[in-house]
């Protein structure tokens, strides 16, 4: 199925503001409509179009071409459903980081996005004749990893930051190879620092929903509340007495009801060889990357 409107995918990545945008985006519906601009809340698009793109991750090649148009169905379907309708739209914003995959794998197997090229190819598929932008944001590794890793704490998956960190493939993992299999996909990406999104919210979400979008339609960029050193401190000394469950409940009761007295602060990984190592990883990618950076936003 050719979709007749155009389609924004806002892949992510995790941890680079894409539930700030997701909730502006939701917050401003009446005035997409206005627009003719469709989107899907990801309360509604994890519902029912997410999973069956995961299923269709899974499906033996026999069974794709029937699962893409079932997943074509579901999205119009979706469309529908938010409110929209898809006859009078001329942009579909898809806003959803696990397009990409899991953040598990970096817990499990160290590696960032393992079959996202896979993925990739399986989203060209789906919107195979349409006229598609990628938009993507990556984020200085140091800070990502901790975000990330902090993330996964809140899944269930509880271990010391140090072992975390000690199983990375910090060599295998790149923002270069990641937009390199979004493009080989989908065509050039749209590309920002998650670093200059608080500076350059307007331009980067003028260029998502292609059309001006002023400050006052931005609301106040509120972090996700994620876990604290106190709150790590507290989940570490329960492992032994609590089950798998029970620490997952732990872990998420202290991200959103506990507050703890000052000092505290954000997970950060400790200074020293291997921080510097990502730092200038960072820094060298984003040279490589600068032409494809929207036009306004600097290193």
């Amino acid at each position: 199925m050719s979709f007749p409107f155009r389609i924004h995918i806002h892949l992510g990545a995790h941890k680079t503001a894409t539930t700030f945008i997701q909730n502006n985006l939701a917050r401003q519906q009446p005035w997409l409509r206005e627009q003719q601009i469709a989107y899907i809340p990801l309360a509604t698009l994890r519902q029912h179009f997410t999973p069956s793109f995961w299923a269709l991750t899974q499906a033996q090649t026999a069974d794709q071409a029937a699962l893409i148009g079932q997943l074509c169905a579901t999205l119009l379907a979706d469309i529908h459903a938010s409110g929209f309708d898809p006859e009078h739209t001329r942009l579909l914003v898809l806003s959803e980081e696990n397009l990409l995959g899991a953040l598990g794998s970096l817990n499990h197997k160290g590696v960032l996005y393992p079959e996202l090229a896979k993925r990739m190819q399986l989203l060209a598929q789906v919107f195979a004749g349409c006229d598609v932008q990628a938009f993507l944001a990556i984020r200085n590794y140091r800070d990502f990893y901790a975000s990330a890793y902090a993330e996964t704490l809140r899944q269930g998956h509880i271990k010391p930051l140090e072992r975390f960190v000690g199983g990375l493939d910090l060599s295998g993992n790149s923002w270069l190879t990641v937009v390199a299999a979004v493009e080989a996909a989908l065509g050039p990406v749209a590309l920002w620092p998650y670093e200059q999104f608080r500076h350059h919210a307007p331009l980067i979400l003028g260029n998502l929903l292609q059309t001006e979008v002023t400050p006052d339609r931005i609301g106040q960029h509120i972090a996700r509340p994620s876990l604290t050193r106190k709150g790590l401190a507290v989940a570490m000394a329960s492992r032994g007495g609590l089950s798998a469950t029970e620490m997952k409940k732990l872990v998420n009761l202290l991200i959103d009801k506990m507050v703890f007295e000052q000092p505290d602060g954000r997970i950060a990984m400790a200074e020293g060889e291997v921080v510097e190592r990502l730092d200038a990883q960072y820094q060298a990618e984003l040279e490589v990357l600068a032409g494809k950076f929207m036009v306004g936003i600097p290193l």
